[in-house]
C-alpha cells in the first residue's frame, strides 16, 4: 500500500493549499508553481477565514470544499498541522505534504508535536511527506507541489532527485538547471515523520522517466527499506548515486575486539555501497553529475576511456584523471592509427589520449572520432573541447561546425560519449538550442567530475555484469556461547571453517605429551575465558621443541597470567602446531546497531592495525562476494604471493571466509563480535589460528 500511496501522492489530479495566503510567500509561490508548472488539475484554496486568495474563492475548511481533493499542501503553523490533518482525512483526502518546520529538528518538544501530527495522520488515513518539506516537483506529470520558485529544465526526464533537505534539493535543481540536466522528479522528503527517502526513492525508479536517481541522505531511518532500494534498482539497472553525510563511530561494539576498532557506520556504508553497486558521491556537485552521466550512458560494455581534445595539455590532464579514478586508456588499434594517418595527413603518432591540435576540420573531427569511438577495447568516449557558446559574440562558423561535427561523431558512435567543458560553465538559452539542434552530448560540469562520473559508471557497470548472490541457506542457531578460544575453534569447525588443530592441556605433563603427537615444532598459548589478548600479556610461547622447551613454557606462562590477571580462570594451556611462514588475514564480524552484521576482511599485521586496509561487507555473504573484497584491498597484491611464501588459492580463502560469516550470524544476536586473527593461508592450505568472542554482557571468549 505504501508504494501506491506515493504514486498517488506524487501524481495528483486536485490539489489544495491549507493556509493560502496573499501575504505569504510560499503560498504565492506553491499557487504560481502549480499554475504555471503545466498542472492540468484544480487547484482549491484553504483560509479559516475565506474570502479571495490568489485571485480565487478560498474556503474557511477542507470540507466546505464540497470535494475530496488527492493532495493537501500544509503551510500552517506547526501546532495547527494535526487538526488540518484531521480535516483532509475527513474530508477523504489521502496525503498530503507539509511545508511547516517546527517539529523534530527542534528537539524533544518539538519531537512531540510530529508524534501527534503523524498519529493524527495515521488514524485519519492521510499519508505524509515532511514536515519540514518544500515538497515535490514531478517534471514528468507537470505536477509542480513546490514552495519555492522552479526553473523547469530542457529534458523532464533523467535523473530523479530526493533529498532530506529542502534547501539541498533546491540547490540541486538549480544546478540541474544551470547545466542543462534533465530531471524527471524532486522530492524533499523532510522529517519523514511518515513516508521516508528510500520508500519514496523505491517508487520514483519504477517510473518511465527515472533513468537515475541522485539522493542526498542524513540519516537513514530505515536501513531494511534502503536495501530493498538498492536490491530493486540492481535489478531494475537503474543507477543509485548517494551523498551521505555524517560519520561516527559504533557505538554497540567491543573496545576488546579488532573489529570494534576497526568499523565505523560510515566505513560500513561504503562496503554496503561496493556490495550493492551504489556510487557515493563526495559533493553536491559530484552527486549530480555522476547520476546524470550514468543515467544517458546506460550500463557500459568492460573496455576502457577514449580520450579526445583539440589540446595536449588537456589530454594529459585528461589521462591523469582517468588513472586516478581507475580508468584505463587503451593504446589505439594499429588500423585505427594507420586511419587516422590517412584522416589527418601528417598527424604524429595517433594514441588514446588524441590531440587534435587547433588545426582540425569539421570534416576531419567527425571522422576521428567515429574512429576512435569505434575501437572495440573502449567503454565510453570523453571529449573535452571549448566550451558550447553562451553570447552571440562568442559564436563563429568554425566553431559551431566543430560542435556539429564532434556531436554527429558521437551520436554515431557504438559506446556512449559526451563533450565536456574544460571546466565547470553553465548553459543560457543559446547553449541550450546549439545543443538541442546539434544534439551534441555535452556536459557543463567540467573535465575532473566528467572523468568521476565515468569511473562510478564504469564501477556500477562491472556490479550489474557480476552474477547475483548464490541463494544461502540460514545456519543453524548455536545453542553454544564460546567463552574461550578452544570452543569458538570448534564451534568454527562445526561450520565447516578449517582451523589449526589443537589440545587444551590441563597440566604440563598433558602439555609435554600433546606436543610429542606433533610434528615439529609447536605453540603455547594459555587458555582463560576471562583473558583476550594474549600475547599482550605473555601468554603466547611459539617455536617450541622438545619436553623440556614445552613444560617451562608451560610453567611461565601459568605464572604470566597469574600475574596479569589474578581473579583470571585459567582452563590450562592450549597446544597447537607451528605453522611455517604464510599470509595472515584478519577476519571479523561485529554488530552494527543499525546495519547487524558486517563482515570485516583484511590482511593482518601492520596492514589491519596501522592502515585499517579492511573491506566490508553486511552477512551473509557467499564466497563471490568474498573474493571481491580481498581484491580490493590495498595490499591485495601480497594474496598472489611473496618470497618463500606460495600464492593464496582465493577459492579456498574466500570459502574459509564465507563460512566464519555463517557461524557468526549462527550464534544471534547476543554476538557483539567475532574475531579469527590470524586466518593463515599457505597455498591452499588456510586455517584459523586464533579466535575472540564478544557477548552482549561483556564476557570474551578467547
Amino acid at each position: 500500500m505504501t508504494q501506491a500511496a506515493i504514486e498517488a501522492l506524487l501524481r495528483p489530479r486536485s490539489v489544495t493549499i491549507l493556509g493560502a495566503s496573499d501575504r505569504s510567500r510560499w503560498s504565492c509561490t506553491a499557487f504560481d508553481n502549480l499554475r504555471q508548472g503545466g498542472f492540468a488539475g484544480t487547484v482549491q484554496l484553504v483560509n479559516r477565514r475565506g474570502g479571495s486568495v490568489h485571485g480565487q474563492a478560498a474556503a474557511q475548511s477542507v470540507a466546505a470544499l464540497g470535494e475530496a481533493p488527492d493532495l493537501g499542501l500544509v503551510l500552517l503553523p506547526a501546532e495547527a498541522v494535526a487538526e488540518a490533518v484531521r480535516d483532509l482525512g475527513a474530508a477523504g483526502a489521502r496525503s498530503a505534504v507539509i511545508l511547516t518546520s517546527g517539529f523534530a529538528e527542534l528537539g524533544d518538544a518539538g519531537a512531540a508535536v510530529q508524534r501527534e501530527v503523524a498519529e493524527a495522520a495515521g488514524r485519519a488515513g492521510v499519508r505524509l511527506l515532511g514536515p519540514n518539506s518544500l515538497g515535490f516537483i514531478n517534471f514528468a506529470d507537470g505536477v509542480c507541489a513546490w514552495t519555492t520558485p522552479v526553473r523547469a529544465p530542457t529534458r523532464r526526464e533523467g535523473v530523479a532527485i530526493v533529498s532530506q533537505s529542502g534547501a539541498t534539493a533546491y540547490f540541486l535543481a538549480t544546478l540541474a538547471w544551470r547545466h542543462d540536466v534533465g530531471l524527471s522528479h524532486v522530492v524533499a522528503t523532510g522529517n519523514e515523520a511518515d513516508l521516508d527517502l528510500a520508500a519514496v526513492a523505491l517508487s520514483l525508479l519504477r517510473q518511465p522517466a527515472t533513468k537515475s536517481l541522485a539522493l542526498f541522505i542524513e540519516t537513514l531511518r530505515d536501513p531494511a527499506g534502503f536495501l530493498a532500494l538498492a536490491e530493486a534498482a540492481l535489478a531494475a539497472r537503474k543507477p543509485l548515486v548517494v551523498l551521505k553525510v555524517g560519520t561516527s563511530e559504533v557505538t554497540a561494539k567491543s573496545a576488546l575486539a579488532h573489529t570494534g576498532a576497526l568499523v565505523g557506520d560510515d566505513r560500513v556504508f561504503d562496503g554496503i555501497c561496493a556490495q550493492y553497486g551504489i556510487v557515493r558521491a563526495r559533493s553536491v556537485e559530484e552527486l549530480l553529475t555522476t547520476a546524470d552521466v550514468m543515467g544517458r550512458a546506460g550500463p557500459l560494455r568492460p573496455g576502457g576511456l577514449g580520450i579526445v581534445s583539440n589540446s595536449g595539455g588537456i589530454c594529459e590532464i585528461a589521462a591523469d584523471s582517468a588513472a586516478a579514478r581507475g580508468l584505463v586508456l587503451p593504446e589505439l588499434a594499429p588500423e585505427a592509427a594507420a586511419a587516422l594517418r590517412e584522416t589527418i595527413p601528417g598527424f604524429a603518432t595517433p594514441h588514446n589520449p588524441l590531440d587534435l591540435t587547433g588545426a582540425i576540420t569539421p570534416e576531419q573531427c567527425e571522422a576521428v572520432v567515429e574512429i576512435v569511438a569505434a575501437q572495440p577495447a573502449l567503454a565510453a568516449v570523453l571529449c573535452p573541447y571549448y566550451e558550447v557558446p553562451t553570447e552571440q559574440a562568442d559564436m563563429s562558423e568554425r566553431l559551431s561546425g566543430l560542435h556539429a561535427a564532434l556531436a554527429a561523431g558521437l551520436t554515431r558512435a557504438p559506446v556512449p560519449g559526451f563533450v565536456v567543458s574544460y571546466t565547470a560553465t553553465h548553459l543560457t538559452p543559446l547553449s541550450k538550442r546549439i545543443v538541442a539542434e546539434t544534439g551534441m552530448p555535452y556536459l557543463a560540469c567540467g573535465l575532473d567530475l566528467a572523468v568521476t562520473a565515468l569511473a562510478g559508471s564504469a564501477r556500477w557497470s562491472g556490479r550489474l555484469r557480476q552474477p547475483p548472490a548464490a541463494v544461502r541457506v540460514a545456519p543453524a542457531p548455536e545453542a553454544e556461547r564460546p567463552r574461550s578460544e578452544h570452543a569458538a575453534l570448534q564451534v568454527l569447525a562445526r561450520h565447516g571453517v578449517p582451523v589449526v588443530p589443537v589440545v587444551l592441556a590441563r597440566d604440563a605433563e598433558q602439555a609435554v605429551r600433546a606436543a610429542a603427537a606433533q610434528e615439529g615444532e609447536v605453540v603455547l598459548k594459555i587458555a582463560s575465558p576471562d583473558i583476550g589478548h594474549k600475547s599482550d600479556m605473555g601468554g603466547v610461547a611459539l617455536g617450541l621443541r622438545g619436553a623440556e622447551a614445552v613444560r617451562t613454557a608451560h610453567d611461565r606462562l601459568r605464572a604470566a597470567a597469574l600475574a596479569h590477571a589474578p581473579e583470571a580462570v585459567v582452563e590450562g594451556v592450549l597446544v597447537a602446531p607451528m605453522r611455517p611462514r604464510g599470509i595472515e588475514l584478519f577476519v571479523g564480524v561485529t554488530r552494527d546497531p543499525q546495519w547487524g552484521a558486517v563482515l570485516a576482511v583484511g590482511l593482518g599485521g601492520v596492514w589491519v592495525e596501522v592502515l585499517k586496509d579492511v573491506a566490508l561487507r553486511l552477512l551473509p555473504v557467499d564466497a563471490d562476494e568474498v573474493r571481491r573484497m580481498l581484491e580490493s584491498l590495498c595490499g591485495a597484491a601480497m594474496l598472489a604471493g611473496q618470497r618463500g611464501v606460495p600464492a593464496a588459492d582465493l577459492d579456498a580463502v574466500a570459502g574459509a571466509i564465507a563460512r566464519i560469516g555463517d557461524a557468526a550470524l549462527a550464534f544471534g544476536p547476543e554476538l557483539v563480535a567475532l574475531d579469527v586473527n590470524p586466518l593463515w593461508v599457505r597455498g591452499g592450505q588456510v586455517e584459523a589460528l586464533d579466535a575472540l568472542c564478544v557477548w552482549q554482557d561483556g564476557e570474551e571468549g578467547a
